[in-house]
């Protein structure tokens, strides 16, 4: 978050604004992230029915050493754990927090410090507790992260214990563009509906994705009906140099990192056997020419290692 947006607000300028709001916008702090509004739990945000379905989420985010969980560690893990109504899919209560951190035992690199401002006397001596972290998320709530791809590894290196639990991802299973946003930054979401706050700290991150659910219900319920939904990922192996262009145009992508193949998710299994079908017909040469590979995906195996 830019540093303006933690500057006072300008009063000096209210004249001018009163005489030409239309050259003006407002932008509000998410309440939720107010000094001491944590400090009384539940925090309601929709009225619950009589008799209706209730089932806990789990807003999670990592700050991490660096981008790779093979050779990075945690130091701050924050979560929120907040009430939905499942037939309505609306967010009902914010119930309790979790937000601490842990000593990596090695030197913060300095560009992770200028991102989040956690320094290494901050997370000096201190460890998560691992019983507090499997207490909160007992009855396998559903997890929510903005990149559960990134953060998912992380946690379950660190908590190998805590491996079968169900995962959602807000940036990738919610088709942001079709709800009128250009981008599916966090910050930005929340900017274009008038609020910011100060990001790159782990439990805030949680409550500005909290937020972000509980104001775009059509979101939240998107990311709902998608983690309940089987995924199935199409892997291209081999020797693909002759229509690279072809699986780019059909949305594929290439991960250079891993196996060196071309993958693409789809939503529905028949489809994805149907890619398959046709690939295999338009371009394969011989029995070793290349490989597809289709896998099935749930809400337990999603962005796993």
């Amino acid at each position: 978050m830019s540093s303006s947006l933690n500057t006072p607000f300008p009063l000096e300028m209210l004249e001018r604004i009163t005489q030409h709001p239309e050259n003006y916008r407002l932008l509000e702090k998410i309440p939720l992230t107010i000094e001491g509004v944590d400090t009384h739990f539940p925090i309601i945000l929709n009225p619950p029915r009589d008799g209706e379905k209730t089932y806990s989420v789990v807003f999670l985010d990592t700050e991490t050493t660096g981008m790779d969980p093979l050779k990075c560690k945690i130091i701050e893990l924050g979560m929120v754990k907040a009430t939905y109504s499942i037939d309505r899919n609306i967010l009902l209560t914010v119930d309790k927090y979790y937000d601490e951190f842990e000593d990596p035992k090695e030197a913060i690199p300095k560009e992770i410090s200028e991102l989040t401002n956690i320094t290494d006397e901050m997370v000096a001596g201190k460890s998560f507790d691992d019983e507090m972290v499997a207490h909160f998320l007992s009855g396998k709530p559903l997890i929510i992260a903005h990149n559960a791809s990134f953060d998912r590894p992380f946690f379950e290196k660190r908590f190998s214990s805590l491996s079968n639990l169900f995962w959602a991802c807000s940036l990738k299973e919610i088709p942001w563009k079709k709800l009128g946003f250009s981008s599916a930054k966090l910050e930005f979401i929340n900017l274009v509906q008038g609020y910011f706050y100060e990001a790159h700290r782990a439990y805030v991150d949680c409550l500005a994705l909290l937020w972000i659910m509980y104001l775009l219900p059509n979101a939240f319920s998107e990311l709902l009906v998608s983690a309940r939904t089987k995924t199935a990922k199409i892997s291209v192996k081999g020797n693909t140099f002759k229509f690279n262009d072809k699986l780019r145009e059909k949305g594929f992508r290439f991960d250079g990192t891993g196996d060196k193949s071309w993958y693409r998710f789809y939503s529905d299994l028949g489809e994805a056997n149907k890619v398959k079908e046709v690939l295999e017909q338009t371009y394969k040469d011989g029995p070793t020419n290349f490989e597809v590979i289709i896998k099935e995906f749930d809400a337990k195996t999603r962005y796993k290692l």
